[in-house]
């Protein structure tokens, strides 16, 4: 029972370290987040591999797995110029616009990419004599988890030290590669001829120069300078702290029935809607003691973890650190809530930290952890 769990999952590491699934999971991480890609995987892997273990060796009666691996092909390739034509265009808000996005299109190019694969014949093999099939799937699942959990911590990696661009173009021919390679080994012979395979490539590589070239320009006309993107920036790090901040509040009352005027969280909420509104902001930490902080109407671990952000937001201020900054004065008032009073900051997070473990060692081993992420 448990070794045809071990077997399977073993066999599945072993054939798929190195393969395109694990190099797809690292393409996939350097655009989406872990989270996303690794439930894409599973996602993927399980559909793959159920329909494996499901059907056992009938697959083979029911469609030629030579065509199965055709349509592969060519939709890889189809994924590559789709995703090479969208290259560069204006997403201001990726997450917003696509909600389920990254996790469906990993979850089926995984499915796709595993469509006649040697893992889905090994699964299909596999199961076909086994005792206890779900364990097989089970098996076959944990390996292509395994491999691709190497993957994307790779990728992941290199997605903070390689610009998206770059990336973008890299994750086009990683598709562009597996497709041809799968068209090449399944196609009928007769149709390989050089005079067809001249052709073919000659129109895939107009049509990939003349995308490259217009996501090139595209992506050029949208560099901002670096005043630009640090104000775009920081409208991304205030909007998510936004979201944060709607969410602490847990007096039962709405606002219009609270003092809200004298609280302190509706001070911050304020501030940052007028900052992304392009509003004029008050600066209002200095009358931080005479705001109302009652810890009752809070939630302390969302208020924790919206102040560990807003610290790890601030790390890039060095000298260019304003005390009237708005992320600045957010951070003061979710310090007022956690620790009932405000900390020295003039750009040196180092010093910072320091001051901050006094108050709350457990905060500050976070806020280090999120700098260590971000960096």
């Amino acid at each position: 029972m448990l070794q045809e769990l071990l077997t399977s999952c073993f066999l599945i590491v072993a054939a798929e370290m190195g393969d395109k699934s694990q190099i797809l999971a690292m393409t996939f991480a350097t655009k989406y987040s872990i989270r996303q890609v690794m439930l894409g995987v599973s996602i993927g892997a399980l559909l793959n591999h159920g329909i494996a273990v499901a059907l056992g060796s009938s697959l083979s009666k029911l469609i030629a797995l030579d065509l199965v691996r055709i349509l592969a092909g060519a939709a890889f390739i189809l994924f590559a110029l789709i995703s090479l034509a969208n290259s560069g265009e204006d997403e201001p808000d990726e997450a917003e616009n696509h909600k389920f996005g990254p996790v469906l299109t990993v979850a089926m190019a995984f499915f796709i990419g595993e469509l006649g694969d040697k893992t889905q014949l090994a699964a299909i093999t596999l199961a076909s004599s086994a005792d206890y099939p779900l364990l097989v799937l089970a098996g076959t699942v944990s390996g292509m988890i395994i491999t691709g959990a190497v993957g994307i911590i790779i990728g992941s990696r290199m997605g903070k030290r390689i610009p998206e661009f770059a990336m973008r173009i890299i994750s086009v021919f990683v598709f562009l590669f597996f497709g041809l390679v799968s068209l090449y080994k399944n196609l009928p012979r007769e149709w390989l001829a050089p005079a067809n395979i001249f052709t073919a490539i000659m129109i895939l590589g107009l049509t990939v120069t003349f995308l490259i070239r217009r996501a090139w320009r595209i992506h050029s006309s949208q560099i901002l300078t670096p005043l630009q993107a640090r104000a775009e920036r920081l409208r991304r790090q205030l909007a998510d702290i936004k979201m944060l901040v709607d969410d602490l509040c847990v007096n039962p009352k709405p606002c219009a029935d609270c003092s809200c005027s004298q609280c302190v969280l509706e001070s911050a909420r304020q501030n940052i809607s007028a900052y992304l509104n392009h509003k004029a902001t008050i600066p209002f930490a200095r009358q931080l003691d005479t705001l109302q902080v009652d810890r009752r109407y809070f939630d302390i671990a969302k208020v924790r973890e919206a102040y560990c952000q807003t610290v790890a937001s601030c790390q890039n201020c060095s000298s260019a650190h304003q005390d009237t900054c708005v992320l600045n004065q957010t951070r003061k008032v979710f310090e007022k809530i956690c620790f009932d009073k405000t900390l020295p900051f003039i750009g040196d997070m180092d010093r910072y930290l320091a001051e901050v473990r006094k108050e709350s060692p457990v905060l500050a081993a976070k806020i280090q952890r999120l700098l260590a992420d971000a960096s």
